[in-house]
């Protein structure tokens, strides 16, 4: 099982909050957007801030979970003053199967570390007796 939940808060500019060329980048997000195929992504504005959130369950690691990782590079790449984070649990990894692990995008950077908070998965969140 594989389960993903992210979210970003899309700027342009980690230097100028109130930049105008939003607008732009938005525009160069939403085209690689339309290169996804497995998963239908969507930037959402509220209170004059765009923002993107996805969730995400699948059964094993697929091309819906590549995309998704995918996203948060692409948005890394175009819009450096992005911020967020994306919790990745996947029981089929090697090395990380009883970890979340989290991507933090921050200052056009994106960054892996293991979760502090719910891992390990067992026994913060199930007993032992559910681990593979």
């Amino acid at each position: 099982m594989v389960e993903m939940h992210g979210w970003v808060t899309i700027r342009a500019s980690y230097r100028d909050t109130e930049d105008d060329s939003i607008d732009q980048v938005v525009a160069e997000i939403n085209k690689g957007f339309q290169e996804i195929n497995h998963i239908n992504p969507e930037l959402k504005w509220m209170n004059g801030e765009v923002f993107f959130q996805y969730s995400l369950y699948t059964n094993h690691w697929s091309d819906d979970c590549k995309e998704l990782l995918k996203l948060f590079e692409l948005i890394s790449e175009k819009a450096e003053g992005s911020y967020g984070l994306l919790y990745i649990l996947n029981d089929e990894s090697d090395s990380d199967y009883n970890y979340f692990v989290v991507y933090r995008l921050a200052r056009g950077k994106l960054e892996k570390a293991l979760d502090s908070f719910l891992s390990p998965f067992v026994p913060v969140v199930e007993d032992d007796s559910n681990l593979k």
